[in-house]
């Protein structure tokens, strides 16, 4: 008896999952390029300070560092798939709670509510697609979701331009898609039963964030450079265009060229890395990320080169981190997996939570140059990183 229709409908199962957690991640997207425009065009037109707005937005982006170091206990405890049906919920319920109440502490609470999900989000859907994809296609389509992401991350603002921030419309609409996404999270965890990666003798691994160093402290690190620099670079590219004589939408076109070069060059560098090879490919961009980087000062006389190197720094920036999902796919399975993801995701966090400030000190110390040089001195060494950790790792394999 042929076991062909017995794979072929294997591999259907598993292409509808990829699917639907693909809607997932475009939806989660959706909302956080939605929220952070909203909350603070809302909170302006009730009279609110700047500061105080300021840290409405702080709230939404510490809450990873508060629930990350449980996230694995509770994915192995309810599985992905319902821990990401809870974490759209509870968004919903969020603003539900807003139209309800609409005070002040309502808005403060229900952001940090938010923010702490959105970034679990963030790095739960990121650990369930790892586990449904094969090492044959894991690069192209973890590169084609952070496409995804960026193009929703992008329909977000706009969508907030139809319905406006007044009234309860805007609270409707963010409430529809975060409906959809626990309600298909909730149907996929029910049509996959155990989650993926999640059976077997792993489910039982012990978690200790000493073992997640141990095992993947280079890549941790990947996670942490990342976060620094695409956090400084996108803050304070305009700074650095304004000192070298460009006004105000000059300088924020870079910002925009560094985030055009994000959504494309990603794709590119997952089909080279399940082509040639992840680490080779990592080791590619971090050392092509610190060259661009490094080279903004030389190439300000010349637009071309200038577009040319900024594009090159956001793709292979942005690149290095999803090359850094793909690897911790493919090294890791289980218990681990939620691990070393979770501990990623935290990374990331932690480097984009401090990343700007020294860097903006260094540039009040010793001009807007030390934003190129640190940036790209700290790719640098993370390229000689990983080419250390993938020779080490080639003769353990011998």
């Amino acid at each position: 008896m042929s076991l062909r229709p017995d794979v072929t409908s294997l591999r259907g199962r598993r292409s509808f999952r990829i699917g639907g957690i693909l809607f997932l991640i475009g939806a989660e997207a959706l909302l956080y390029g939605f929220s952070y425009p909203f909350f603070s065009l809302a909170l302006e037109k009730q009279g609110l300070a700047n500061w105080l707005i300021g840290l409405n937005a702080s709230l939404a982006g510490a809450g990873i560092l508060f629930v990350g170091p449980f996230l694995p206990r509770i994915i192995a405890r309810l599985g992905v798939g319902r821990l990401v049906a809870l974490l759209f919920a509870i968004p919903f319920l969020s603003f539900l709670a807003i139209l309800v109440h609409g005070d002040t502490v309502t808005w403060f609470a229900a952001r940090f509510v938010m923010g702490t999900c959105f970034s679990a989000l963030w790095t739960t859907t990121e650990i369930w697609l790892n586990g449904e994809l094969d090492d044959r296609r894991r690069g192209r389509i973890i590169a084609a979701s952070g496409t995804l992401y960026a193009a929703c991350q992008f329909v977000g603002p706009l969508m907030l331009g139809v319905v406006g921030v007044a009234g309860a419309l805007p609270l409707v609409a963010a409430m529809i898609p975060l409906a959809a996404g626990a309600l298909v999270a909730a149907f996929l965890s029910l049509r996959t039963g155990a989650p993926a990666g999640e059976t077997g003798e792993d489910a039982h691994a012990d978690i200790s964030w000493r073992l997640a160093l141990a095992v993947a402290g280079p890549v941790l690190a990947t996670a942490f450079i990342c976060g620094v620099g695409e956090t400084a670079m996108q803050s304070l590219l305009p700074l650095y265009g304004l000192a070298h004589g460009l006004g105000d939408a000059a300088a924020s076109r870079m910002v925009a060229t560094f985030a055009l070069g994000e959504a494309v060059l990603v794709i590119a560098l997952g089909w080279a890395a399940d082509r040639y090879g992840r680490r080779p490919v990592l080791a590619a961009a971090t050392l092509i990320a610190a060259v661009s980087t490094a080279a903004l000062p030389f190439v300000f006389g010349s637009v071309a080169a200038l577009q040319a190197a900024l594009f090159l720094s956001g793709g292979t920036v942005a690149g290095v981190y999803t090359l850094g999902i793909v690897l911790i796919g493919q090294d890791y399975r289980g218990q681990r997996l939620a691990l070393v993801s979770t501990a990623f995701g935290m990374a990331y966090s932690a480097g984009s939570v401090i990343g700007a400030t020294p860097i903006g000190y260094l540039i009040d110390l010793f001009g807007v140059e030390a934003l190129p040089a640190t940036v790209g001195g700290s790719f640098l060494l993370l390229s000689l990183l990983v080419a250390a950790g993938g020779l080490r790792r080639a003769r353990n394999a011998d």
